[in-house]
């Protein structure tokens, strides 16, 4: 099984958090489904980085990632881009959304640095909307009928990420 390392920038309890989500459940998710990969923070093997960038608005549902790989679309490293804040606006007014939603947002991230390229479905979904819970413990990213978390990768997903990974 390959091994990629996560190295956690400068990037604030509340995303530090979700990436450690990220990784613990892609992992379970990857182990489940027979992808060859597995994500570790501060391991051996390629680097996935994450920072923050300001540039990218807390309103929008996305991150930014830059990757290079070998020849065959393996990783050799990436920079994974999260916004500062991630928001979602509630009747009481716009609020930091919860872990959960913020999971989601850079376990995307985590799988396009895997060699993922296209948005498809479920957790590689182009479009994500966010729906709010009662609580930011319940906030949820719902992606054509998959809310998450939890995680979820569509069967094409799984079939791209094992002919990289095996």
């Amino acid at each position: 099984m390959a091994a990629v390392s996560v190295r956690l920038g400068s990037i604030g309890p509340h995303w530090t958090a979700a990436c450690r989500y990220a990784v613990t459940n892609l992992n379970l998710l990857f182990r489940r489904r027979g992808i060859g990969v597995a994500l570790a923070l501060h391991g051996a093997g390629p680097v996935i980085s994450v920072v923050t960038d300001p540039g990218i608005l807390g309103t929008l549902v996305h991150g930014r990632t830059s990757a290079e790989t070998d020849g065959g679309g393996r990783l050799l490293r990436a920079e994974v881009r999260l916004p500062v804040r991630l928001t979602i606006n509630t009747p009481n007014g716009i609020r930091e959304a919860g872990i959960g939603m913020a999971e989601v947002v850079a376990a995307h991230e985590f799988v396009h640095a895997l060699g993922h390229e296209p948005h498809n479905s479920h957790l590689m979904a182009q479009t994500m909307h966010k729906a709010m819970g009662d609580r930011p413990a319940d906030d949820k990213l719902q992606a054509g009928a998959a809310a998450m978390p939890p995680l979820q990768l569509s069967d094409q997903s799984v079939e791209i990420l094992k002919g990289i990974w095996g």
